[in-house]
């Protein structure tokens, strides 16, 4: 990916390693805990048209930026949307995923418009002209459903672009890759491992044969 076509908002003081250079770095202590709010900022930092909210562990193959312009061109009236987000072992990080009657990964093609469908904080794409009319909640702390509320940002988020009729779209052919070994997936959940034993790292196999 060409760096003159990107901008890098980092909200906080963590900066992954690898990063070719930094626009804006936003101090966000005041808001720590609370990611819907840390969003907004990296937002308004920002001057792009096309906003990529993500984790800082979050690894963008090489071809990343050409399956979405290929995305974008042929559904130009995406105005949210997700892609397949894999642990380095090459298990779903709950990239596609429904919170009723318990949080579950659901199929690529699983119907977004069902009341119990969420698109994951850990990485979205949205149009600066969808955030300009709706913003992700300042208030909801993180795990936020343990803390007293209903939901968490994530959550509270999707169902209020759905009551306002914004269709969460997906892209099933492109994918990021969640730097994060604590974690193990059977495709359904999601969970810390229980113990530390060794994985291939599929992802970078993937990233440096894809392109």
């Amino acid at each position: 990916m060409d760096s003159a076509d990107l901008e890098v908002i980092i909200v906080g003081n963590n900066i992954p390693e690898g990063i070719p250079k930094v626009d804006v770095i936003v101090n966000d202590n005041d808001f720590i805990e609370f990611l819907g709010k840390r969003k907004n900022l990296g937002t308004e930092a920002s001057s792009g048209e096309i906003i990529v909210h993500c984790d800082d562990d979050i690894i963008f193959p090489i071809d990343w930026y050409r399956k979405f312009k290929e995305y974008n061109n042929k559904n130009p009236d995406w105005q949210f949307l997700g892609n397949r987000v894999l642990l380095p072992d090459g298990g779903r990080y709950w990239d596609r995923s429904t919170f009723l009657p318990y949080h579950q990964m659901v199929d690529y093609d699983f119907d977004s418009s069902d009341v119990t469908f969420y698109q994951s904080g850990a990485f979205s794409v949205s149009r600066r002209s969808l955030l300009d009319r709706i913003k992700w909640s300042d208030e909801i702390p993180f795990y936020g459903m343990f803390k007293g509320f209903k939901h968490n940002e994530d959550v509270e988020f999707s169902l209020r672009l759905k009551e306002e009729g914004v269709i969460i779209y997906f892209d099933k052919n492109n994918t990021v890759w969640h730097n994060d070994f604590n974690y193990e997936s059977d495709d359904i959940t999601c969970n810390k491992r229980k113990s530390e034993a060794s994985i291939k790292k599929k992802c970078l196999e993937f990233i440096l044969c894809e392109g």
